[in-house]
């Protein structure tokens, strides 16, 4: 999935730890991420004149920079029609308190450690990726709808995406980085398959049999989660048999 990032960052040692934190995420997550910085709002604005287009998919404001600090860029922007990401990056935690007014996802306080920048990274995905699935290859990108998707398996050091008009997609990734990205609705049932719960027919004590009559394990290891995710997920759960 592609990304761009906006940081409006005055100290050069924070933006370059923040620049190497979020290329190591993309780099370990598979996400193709494009970085503009600059160093205050007054730069940010002079180069990019209002009116036109704003094509960040999120923006990381310093909360204090140049004589414009981070809170009036951000009512700027949003001034501008920025519908976008906002995360502020701040020294002081009595800023935090002033997201809402622009509508942040998030704040970071510096200086910034990389378990918390991917935590908020994380958060950025799931936004973007809103109901969708974005699956790429060499040759084409495709958005597949969450809905429908069966299931994700994996072989080696690929993923085949099932979907109900019965197309396989194959990435080259692993559930593991995968799984991080979907929405709640999707589960792990096996080292090899993450399935969605909207599309499970009926589960017995070590199987599920999905929309399309595709079986698939449960692994032991992940068996209580699963029948208690999906019990709680829909009505439909038959509550007749006993499940160990």
């Amino acid at each position: 999935m592609k990304m761009k990032i906006t940081i409006l960052e005055d100290s050069v040692i924070e933006s370059e730890r923040l620049k190497n934190g979020i290329r190591k995420y993309g780099q370990q997550y598979d996400w193709d991420i494009e970085i503009d910085e600059y160093e205050s709002g007054e730069e940010y604005f002079s180069k990019n004149s209002e009116g036109t287009t704003i094509q960040a998919s999120a923006f990381f404001l310093d909360i204090q920079m140049g004589q414009m600090n981070g809170i009036e860029v951000a009512k700027r922007l949003r001034e501008s029609g920025y519908q976008g990401i906002i995360v502020f990056l701040t020294a002081f935690r009595e800023y935090v308190f002033r997201g809402y007014e622009v509508r942040a996802l998030n704040y970071l306080l510096k200086p910034v450690k990389e378990n918390t920048l991917f935590l908020c990274l994380d958060e950025i995905a799931k936004e973007l990726s809103n109901n969708t699935y974005i699956y790429r290859n060499k040759q084409e990108i495709v958005s597949i709808p969450y809905a429908d998707i069966l299931a994700f398996s994996s072989r080696l050091h690929y993923v085949d995406i099932l979907t109900v008009d019965g197309k396989c997609y194959e990435q080259m990734s692993t559930l593991n980085k995968i799984i991080v990205h979907l929405p709640s609705e999707f589960i792990r049932t096996h080292r090899s398959y993450i399935v969605n719960m909207a599309h499970i027919y009926r589960i017995t004590s070590g199987t599920i049999e999905l929309s399309n009559h595709l079986t698939t394990q449960i692994a032991r290891s992940y068996s209580k989660d699963v029948i208690s995710a999906f019990a709680k997920y829909t009505t439909r759960f038959d509550t007749s048999g006993d499940f160990e």
